[in-house]
């Protein structure tokens, strides 16, 4: 870091990287989007309008030979996340995955061996963390106003249509769990504050493997987590998490920075309700990373988060592909 500024490289200019962390990073203290790899065409035309003054690399490998490179953000499809953030690990670059890190959870263990024994930051971008509504329900959660977490219900589903869209296309690791299921992983871990022992799932799956709906429970010590996700369905989303004095439900919890959301928390008879605005999750994402690497420490979600949805999303997946038998996670 020059400046005390972190300059950003990207793997692609992705959806997310260009409508998301791109935008963001202009908004962001201490970060600077210093290069992108893209191969050009319409792509590379929406990069050199966003960010003029970075450097454009033609491959990936490229970019991340760059001396002037402190970080790498890695959009790409889930089934290049591991190969790409080991790649830019051994080049000596911290490194921002999006999520899903991996439904691999050998391929996160061996990721995250690497980050730690070459002491580099590595944080997996559930943005969803960073909104206050997030941390408003971890506050809750916190002072035991709700008791003990006996059962939770996360759901988040979607229509996706184009046959060519990376989240969808089973070979290149799309699918409903890897697409909107690891918001759901994430939110049950996150309301249990532990983590799942033994995961059990059904899916929908289509002919080049992706599944397309999967509903599927996971055990943890102090109860149990319903995770239903789709990308063959209309859109929902919500968390409802039930402990033994209470109650809180959330209608959007993994996608407020679009429209807000609603926070209902029951304390047995009493019915308390917060709004929240968009709030602005990516910049906060960012800045989390870039504090993490100047304190010499791990971003909120970092090694320990990436392994255990990793973990959880593992089983789900081996569940569901052999007919709903047991998985330990």
């Amino acid at each position: 870091m020059r400046n005390g500024v972190l300059r950003l490289g990207i793997l692609g200019a992705a959806r997310i990287a260009l409508g998301g962390i791109i935008p963001a990073a202009e908004r962001a203290e201490g970060v600077e989007v210093a290069a992108v790899a893209t191969r050009g065409g319409e792509k590379g035309v929406a990069v050199r309008e966003l960010v003029p003054d970075a450097e454009v690399f033609d491959d990936y490998a490229s970019l991340l030979e760059s001396a002037q490179i402190d970080a790498v953000y890695v959009p790409l499809p889930n089934s290049m996340h591991v190969e790409w953030t080991t790649k830019a690990l051994e080049a000596g670059k911290h490194v921002l995955c999006e999520k899903p890190f991996s439904l691999d959870a050998d391929g996160a263990r061996r990721t995250v061996e690497m980050a730690r024994e070459k002491n580099l930051a590595l944080m997996e971008g559930f943005m969803y963390r960073f909104h206050p509504q997030t941390s408003r329900l971890a506050e809750i959660l916190r002072s035991g106003a709700i008791g003990e977490v006996r059962h939770a219900v996360a759901e988040f589903g979607h229509r996706l249509d184009d046959p060519e869209d990376v989240r969808g296309v089973g070979s290149l690791g799309g699918g409903s769990l890897g697409d909107v299921g690891c918001y759901c992983v994430s939110g049950l871990r996150l309301a249990f504050g532990s983590e799942p022992v033994r995961a059990t799932a059904f899916g929908r799956f289509d002919e080049w493997g992706a599944d397309r709906d999967l509903g599927g429970v996971l055990e943890f010590a102090g109860g149990v987590g319903l995770v239903s996700c789709s990308i063959s369905s209309s859109r929902r989303e919500r968390l409802e998490i039930v402990g033994t004095n209470g109650r809180i439900t959330l209608s959007t919890p993994f996608r407020a920075d679009k429209i807000g959301g609603e926070l209902e928390a029951c304390y047995g008879t009493d019915l308390d309700a917060e709004s929240f605005e968009t709030g602005d999750p990516y910049k906060k994402e960012l800045e989390e990373f870039t504090r993490a690497i100047r304190d010499g420490r791990d971003p909120v979600v970092g090694p320990d988060e990436i392994l255990g949805n990793a973990r959880a999303l593992d089983a789900l997946l081996r569940s569901a592909r052999s007919d709903g038998t047991p998985q330990e996670v």
